[in-house]
């Protein structure tokens, strides 16, 4: 065992792109922060169904893995979308 190289390489490298959810959470978190814009309370839902999807990746991808920044950057456009609908709710009551 003690010339054996192979041990030396490590296990080998998980692909985590294919992962249930992670890049229609993306495009659906992105399309809930375009609808925002203009129908906040759809955009809700839009927005929801993107959280849906990209947590059910999220729970799959282990954290700092390949393919998992996709998925931090959903929940970023999600967070964001919530936002947008919520300051357009409260300014629409103050003004």
């Amino acid at each position: 065992m003690e010339g054996n190289r192979l041990l030396g390489l490590g296990a080998p490298q998980l692909d985590w792109t294919k992962a249930p959810g992670r890049v229609p959470g993306f495009w659906v978190a992105l399309l809930g922060l375009v609808v925002a814009v203009v129908f906040p309370v759809p955009a809700l839902l839009v927005g929801g169904v993107g959280l849906a999807f990209t947590l059910q990746a999220r729970r799959v991808i282990p954290a700092g893995a390949v393919g998992s920044g996709l998925t931090l950057a959903a929940l970023a456009l999600a967070g964001a979308t919530l936002a947008v609908v919520v300051l357009q709710i409260v300014l629409s009551m103050v003004l």
